[in-house]
């Protein structure tokens, strides 16, 4: 998951669109400035939306560890979510936020794709 560690775990983006896909895909699309991109959490077993608004500013997304305290949090609050797949995702990320969304999702793989604003 060194792909986040490039964009600096996209802190200060803009969440401004949240898509459920086929294929228990959910995809976070962000902006920076003139910057766009997609992070889709692939193989989603379970996830935790809370405070999504109109202003939803990235603090940081990484992916938890098992044993600290944020992997029992984001456990623990996952518990209380429902099963979109019978399969448990084997990776856990938190999209904590500077301002609005907080996202915590249980996943099987990450996939980044960027690009500029178009017209």
């Amino acid at each position: 998951m060194d792909e986040l560690k490039k964009f600096v775990y996209f802190h200060d983006w803009y969440i401004d669109t949240l898509t459920v896909g086929d294929g228990y895909r959910l995809t976070l699309g962000m902006k920076l400035d003139d910057r766009r991109a997609t992070v889709t959490f692939a193989g989603t077993s379970r996830c935790v939306v809370e405070h999504f608004g109109l202003l939803n500013i990235v603090y940081d997304i990484k992916i938890l560890q098992p044993g600290g305290a944020l992997y029992d949090k984001a456990i623990a609050a996952l518990l209380r979510s429902e099963h979109f797949s019978k399969k448990q995702g084997r990776c856990i990320a938190l999209v904590a936020a500077t301002a609005g969304a907080e996202i915590i999702v249980e996943f099987e793989s990450l996939e980044i794709a960027t690009g500029l604003k178009g017209c």
